[in-house]
């Protein structure tokens, strides 16, 4: 009777065990491979033709006095072209008498490549370059208009400090006369592929050189919460498929949509705002994000979108809006719908201080379009 006893206690502490681990142990989440970029990337110039093409080049001649007489007014003073190598660079700048500095051209570093897609594109007569204005408490301070000639390598010209006039309307005739003078097999035309980003890829605000970025192709959305989150997870064409038609009838056909691994964007080409839509498995519950335990947001809000329950969440900048959405009902289960909308330095503007907070119209869009994305592809009967 003992024994008997015995045992059944041990099956008894064996079921409670069980049990235990059930409710205490959660499952574990599921593993998807890690999507990668497809598409081609294209080739870049050789690099040894462009230094030998760079170093056989007079920068000065592409300093074109002529242009300097069409701008110069009533100033007779004479003007100088100093050439100089810096950092192992060649450079030139025209000074008026002898030491006011009116303008540089210079052979910019691979670090300067990241200024196209700061940079407005602009036509030098068929050559293709990127013009930056700067502003300084609402007033134009200087310009700069890159001229690439190569993925890597530019040549740029930049409106100098003793400059009166810092318009880029003045420097761009100084750069279109230049660029008329560089060879025709080191510039780009105005249409050309100057970088490693494909199609729409050269819209997005990143850092990157586009390796880690695909145009999305067209893609099926499944049907039921679940699989949509597990097809997202593995593939961001799916994310962007998701949202595509709500972004494009919101903000219009000119967001275009890129894969990235783990996130769909929507890009534009003058940067003012960019999206990042998810529908994911990955990632952790609406309600994780809501309890913002470190504090790095803030207006934390709950809506329901169709019916299902998520969260807002406002950077402290105000320059981003992060909104997630749970299909399953419950702001606790894992697996989210996300939607990221923020403001972003405009292209060919560099603005000190900028106003960085979300324009009011584009929160209504961004509400708007994940109602519109629930009420297509989650609105279920539970």
């Amino acid at each position: 009777m003992k024994f008997r006893r015995v045992i059944l206690g041990a099956v008894l502490l064996g079921l409670l065990a069980a049990c235990t681990d059930s409710v205490d142990t959660p499952p574990p989440p599921p593993q998807f491979p890690k999507w990668q970029p497809k598409q081609p990337r294209p080739a870049d110039r050789d690099a040894k033709a462009v230094d030998a093409s760079l170093a056989a080049l007079d920068f000065c001649e592409l300093i074109d006095l002529a242009a300097y007489g069409r701008r110069k007014g009533g100033d007779t003073r004479p003007v100088t072209r100093e050439p100089k190598v810096k950092y192992g660079r060649k450079m030139c700048t025209l000074f008026r008498d002898g030491y006011e500095a009116l303008l540089y051209v210079q052979d910019v570093d691979p670090a300067h490549a990241a200024l196209r897609n700061d940079g407005a594109v602009v036509d030098l007569g068929g050559v293709k370059a990127y013009q930056v204005e700067s502003r300084r408490e609402g007033a134009v301070s200087g310009c700069a208009i890159t001229v690439p000639v190569s993925f890597q390598r530019a040549v740029q010209f930049e409106l100098g400090l003793q400059s009166r006039s810092k318009d880029c309307g003045l420097l761009r005739d100084f750069a279109t006369a230049g660029a008329a003078k560089l060879p025709r097999d080191l510039v780009y035309p105005p249409d050309a592929q100057d970088s490693a980003r494909v199609g729409a890829c050269a819209n997005w605000v990143s850092t990157s050189k586009g390796e880690t970025c695909d145009p999305a192709v067209e893609a099926q959305v499944p049907a039921g919460a679940e699989v949509i989150l597990a097809a997202g997870a593995a593939d961001p064409n799916v994310e962007c498929a998701v949202f595509r038609d709500a972004v494009k009838k919101t903000f219009g056909p000119e967001f275009e949509p890129i894969a990235t691994p783990g996130s769909c964007y929507f890009v534009e080409p003058r940067h003012r705002v960019q999206i990042e839509a998810g529908v994911t498995a990955n990632g952790g519950a609406p309600g994780d994000w809501h309890a913002d335990p470190n504090g790095t947001f803030k207006d934390h809000r709950q809506h329901s979108f169709s019916g299902n329950p998520g969260v807002t969440l406002r950077t402290k900048d105000e320059s981003g809006l992060l909104m997630y959405v749970s299909p399953f009902g419950n702001l606790g289960s894992r697996g989210h719908v996300r939607l990221l909308i923020s403001s972003e330095q405009e292209r060919g503007v560099d603005e000190w201080p900028r106003s960085r907070a979300l324009p009011a119209v584009d929160v209504a869009k961004a509400h708007a379009v994940m109602e519109l994305v629930m009420a297509t592809h989650f609105r279920v009967a539970r």
